[in-house]
């Protein structure tokens, strides 16, 4: 990626690019099947930081491709004896809640609008004319939108899972009737596995 950028920026012009982002071990149930899905919420979230063109999760686009049996996601009983997928071209999320997967996220970035090359505009008046920008400008804004998407993506998830805590502590848990567990197994000392 830094040849790529340096490449175009030797040339005075600039690029885009897509950042993918993975949140592993979050717990079903997050998000809502209408007007707060988690996928709507990570997108907006993500859509709001500069640049931002494009926004898709699990199979994305490439998944329109697809037939409903091909991109269907079949459930099945792991090892642990916890409901899981088999392929995840959900990307974690599935009628705008969690499922217990991996979530895979990609936000896609339009290339830096300022570059060091003359271009044609319009002034004020109506004027055609060329404008040539001066400074120092990104050629790529990839780099600093990594721990941006990162921090949206965080923030989200915090934010649903706090509603989640606050919806659904306010009745206590009959552990005897409670459902299968989706996704995977919570990793050994996180705080999923601790209760």
């Amino acid at each position: 990626m830094i040849g790529r950028i340096d490449e175009i920026r030797k040339t005075g012009n600039s690029i885009g690019g897509v950042v993918e982002c993975v949140a592993r071990n979050v717990p079903a149930g997050l998000g809502a099947p209408v007007f707060d899905k988690l996928e709507a919420e990570l997108a907006k979230a993500c859509m709001s930081l500069p640049a931002s063109k494009g926004f898709e999760v699990g199979s994305g686009f490439p998944g329109t491709l697809l037939t409903g049996i091909e991109h269907n996601d079949p459930f099945y009983i792991d090892e642990d004896g916890r409901t899981r997928t088999k392929t995840n071209r959900s990307g974690g999320i599935q009628g705008g809640i969690s499922n217990g997967e991996t979530i895979v996220i990609r936000v896609a970035f339009k290339p830096t609008s300022t570059i060091a090359r003359s271009q044609e505009t319009v002034t004020r008046d109506g004027v055609e004319t060329e404008l040539l920008a001066r400074g120092r400008h990104d050629p790529c804004v990839l780099p600093r939108a990594v721990p941006m998407v990162e921090s949206m993506v965080a923030l989200v998830l915090a934010d649903h899972l706090m509603q989640q805590i606050a919806q659904c502590s306010l009745l206590p848990e009959d552990e005897e009737a409670a459902i299968n567990p989706l996704g995977p197994k919570p990793q050994d000392h996180s705080i999923l596995s601790q209760k």
